[in-house]
């Protein structure tokens, strides 16, 4: 039996991964980052802004974990507040590990290094807790094909890598989940069983701001949302068994019953959302109403009071807007 079903504080959730609050906004239970650590080498996925990259080297120095043995940064998506500050942290671990990589796929690539637009929109929303966003020299990708169509069987998804944690062979894999983003991937790691030990959800099925109920919110940010991409991996991700469940925001679902909880929540969730969207828009369009309309929905999903996430209901009016912008009735 599970003794948490929500894993929330720094340190260790199983053999080989790390938790870390990156304190975003300078609040604790907003933005996640993980670290997967083995014999001779670890992974970082997700490290924040540029606000935030410090914070994370900061842990990593902590617990022991040298530099030198980081072989792949892999970041979720391009958004700014979860890899925004990509280039920073790449530039630190390469001084120490030459060989490091960026492990992802063309599109995240792409938005990464053309950012400008979507740094202009992000200050609308977050002002400036947005950090800086730079280029990343084209020799510190590794580019790969996530794996799609996944949702029948692992059996025939790629391995990525296989890494050795006391004697135990981990491999990572990594499946394309479009939906919050286009470029949206999601790594996970299986042990000689082919059992998922951990997968790292990313906003891939939504976010957890609750410290106790496995309840999630919806995660239709725009410009790029598209209900029924995020709908079919949220379908495809179902089908997983894993034993823990990392979110960006925030924290490890623990327990392949909890993480079918939180999943099935999630699915639900946003078919009633979608849904109320359009009533409320076909009552009155316009944006402010539905935004008020839909308040009384989501606020009983989360213990973040007000002071506890000072742009909550900014990430509520953006996520309204993603949707109405994904069912037509807006443009930008």
């Amino acid at each position: 039996m599970v003794s948490e079903p929500i894993l929330l504080k720094n340190g260790k959730v199983n053999d080989y991964i790390y938790h870390i609050d990156l304190k975003e906004f300078g609040k604790e239970r907003i933005l996640s980052s993980y670290v997967a650590e083995f014999d001779d080498e670890s992974i970082i996925m997700d490290c924040g802004s540029s606000l935030e990259v410090n914070r994370l080297l900061r842990y990593l120095k902590r617990q022991d974990i040298p530099l030198d043995t980081v072989k792949y940064l892999i970041p979720t998506h391009h958004h700014f507040d979860h890899n925004g500050g990509m280039w920073k942290l790449y530039e630190r671990i390469k001084k120490y590990n030459p060989e490091a990589k960026i492990l992802t796929n063309t599109h995240t690539q792409d938005l990464l290094n053309n950012y400008e637009t979507h740094l202009t929109r992000a200050k609308r929303t977050f002002g400036n807790f947005i950090g800086e966003m730079h280029p990343i020299e084209e020799k510190a990708f590794e580019l790969i094909n996530p794996s799609e169509n996944f949702g029948n069987s692992l059996d025939q998804v790629e391995i990525i890598d296989t890494f050795e944690k006391n004697g135990e062979e981990i491999s990572l894999k990594i499946l394309k989940t479009p939906g919050h983003t286009p470029d949206h991937q999601t790594p996970l790691f299986i042990n000689k069983n082919n059992e998922i030990e951990f997968i790292f959800l990313g906003e891939a099925v939504g976010t957890i701001y609750h410290s106790e109920e496995l309840v999630t919110m919806p995660t239709s940010m725009p410009v790029y949302f598209n209900y029924n991409d995020y709908m079919n991996s949220l379908s495809q991700i179902e089908s997983l068994k894993a034993e823990q469940a990392g979110f960006c925001h925030f924290g490890v679902v623990n327990g392949k019953k909890n993480v079918a909880q939180i999943i099935n929540d999630n699915k639900n969730l946003m078919e009633l959302f979608k849904n109320k969207i359009i009533e409320f828009y076909n009552e009155k369009p316009e944006t402010r109403y539905v935004y008020n309309k839909i308040m009384p929905y989501l606020t009983p999903r989360t213990d973040l009071v007000e002071e506890d996430h000072p742009i909550m209901k900014n990430i509520v009016l953006g996520i309204v807007y993603g949707m109405l912008m994904d069912l037509g009735f807006r443009n930008d």
